[in-house]
């Protein structure tokens, strides 16, 4: 059995998406291959912990570990670019605590970061061999910087010069752990993170990139496959830094599917019908992130089911006691 690690960052709130994203990563994993799993979060109850315990006991091919980061980087969130230049944004503290893997997997020279706005289509253990030789990280190559050029605009020009071209997507990573140790790069992250003057529009992504300077390997489209692709693709205008078969191809024949912008639970993006199958057969509840959810039916759904709980509890004493009757 080959132990592959692979780690996840998210709140509370997120915690039914992952539970999507980490029953399709096992239900797609090839025989062989074994899943160490590890959360790092801040907030996640026990309750909810054990959910995502349950679930990943369905199947024999991982394990589960949360990490509480205990604050980490909670004051550089609160007082830095991220909430002073984009206070709309969705984004939380936990987009940024991915970026520091090696200060919290001592253990392991290499890792596998992913989001969990994701369903697993095919096994992805092959991430593992990406070359990672002189390179701190390795992701998916953006595609939208030529038909959307607003998308990097908010870099400054020193750093649009350096990453244009070579600027890494968030979603999947594979970390050179060893690497970024060895070169204390996550020192550099800090920097970024501490420097007002430094935008991040996507925090993580922008993070990452500067800090790394460049020194980063790509890996295939379609380990991130994205559904808004099917509908820019038919745009005549539409131009891209992929080419016209590594698009296809991530439709096609995607690995991962990644809600990166339209999420599935307040929309109707492309292949929202799977991931919806996914979230009814684990038996999972809405919660406040979805868009039609009601606090009030959640919890008349939570007070049937402990009522009948308790009925069913009820009848198996009734038999219980009918049958000592006739045994007298």
């Amino acid at each position: 059995m080959n132990h592959y690690p692979i780690f996840f960052t998210f709140d509370n709130n997120y915690v039914e998406p992952a539970a999507v994203a980490f029953y399709s990563l096992l239900n797609k994993t090839k025989n062989g291959v074994f899943w160490d799993m590890y959360v790092l979060h801040s907030d996640i109850t026990t309750e909810k912990q054990k959910l995502l315990q349950d679930i990943v006991a369905k199947k024999n091919n991982a394990a589960l570990q949360f990490i509480n980061t205990d604050g980490f980087l909670k004051d550089e969130w609160a007082s830095g670019s991220f909430n002073t230049h984009w206070s709309n944004s969705k984004f939380t503290l936990d987009t940024i605590i991915r970026c520091f893997g090696a200060k919290f997997f001592p253990q392991y020279d290499k890792i596998i970061y992913s989001d969990v706005d994701v369903i697993f289509t095919d096994d992805i253990s092959e991430l593992w061999d990406v070359d990672l030789t002189d390179k701190y990280i390795a992701g998916v190559k953006g595609v939208l910087s030529k038909y959307s050029p607003d998308e990097l605009s908010h870099l400054k020009p020193e750093h649009y010069a350096m990453l244009h071209d070579k600027y890494i997507s968030g979603g999947i990573w594979v970390m050179n752990l060893k690497k970024i140790r060895e070169d204390n790069l996550e020192d550099k992250m800090l920097e970024v993170i501490k420097d007002d003057t430094i935008i991040k529009r996507w925090n993580d992504q922008d993070i990452v990139n500067i800090a790394c300077g460049g020194k980063v390997g790509f890996i295939p489209l379609n380990y991130i496959s994205y559904p808004y692709l099917i509908d820019l693709l038919v745009k005549p205008d539409f131009v891209s830094d992929a080419s016209r078969e590594e698009l296809y191809d991530s439709l096609i024949n995607p690995k991962i599917i990644h809600f990166a912008s339209t999420k599935p639970w307040n929309n109707t993006p492309k292949y929202s019908n799977l991931w919806w199958t996914y979230f009814h057969y684990l038996g999972l509840q809405k919660t406040k992130i979805f868009k039609d959810y009601n606090p009030k039916v959640a919890k008349m759904k939570k007070y049937k089911k402990r009522c009948l709980m308790l009925e069913i509890l009820i009848a198996i004493l009734l038999i219980i006691a009918i049958i000592v009757l006739l045994l007298k």
